[in-house]
């Protein structure tokens, strides 16, 4: 099965450190079937969401006692785990391996979620669309680069909504 989220993953989305550790956190779980306010939880992500606080969140999962990987900018996982869980919904699964072929990691795995789930998600993918340039991110990229990044954003917020608004509460 080709890949949904193909035409965006491995550019600016899913083309980051940021993008590699996310996918370090799906690996070295034991599960395949994901709630997606589990991982909001496990990576940290829930509060700044809810709080409006993703530019600058401090976002990180355990792996044992001694591993927290920390995540660079809590932005690059709003945007890759929104194109992750579109994936997820649109095949019924993400494969590691097509996206990240060198991945020691080779598990496939799904996400479900509530509508609330997603829509928090969404909300923070909407906000940086709308205010890229407020972002840490967009330090790093020059302007073209980021509204290439915006856009691919936009498409992928769009077709989530769709998504989102077909779900039963």
């Amino acid at each position: 099965m080709e890949l949904y989220i193909k035409k965006w993953w491995g550019n600016y989305v899913g083309g980051c450190d940021d993008s590699l550790l996310l996918l370090d956190y799906f690996g070295t779980q034991e599960q395949s079937n994901f709630k997606l306010s589990e991982i909001l939880s496990d990576i940290h992500l829930n509060t700044p969401l809810k709080e409006d606080a993703v530019n600058g969140g401090d976002v990180y999962f355990s792996i044992d006692e001694s591993k927290e990987p920390h995540f660079d900018m809590a932005i690059d996982v709003v945007i890759d785990l929104s194109a992750i869980l579109l994936e997820s919904i649109k095949n019924g699964e993400v494969d590691i391996k097509k996206l990240d072929p060198s991945s020691e990691y080779s598990n496939k795995f799904s996400i479900s979620t509530s509508k609330d789930d997603a829509m928090l998600l969404l909300n923070a993918l909407n906000k940086f669309i709308h205010t890229p340039e407020e972002y840490e991110l967009a330090n790093f990229m020059d302007e073209s680069e980021l509204e290439e990044l915006v856009n691919d954003c936009k498409e992928i917020s769009s077709i989530l909504t769709d998504c989102i608004n077909q779900m039963q509460q």
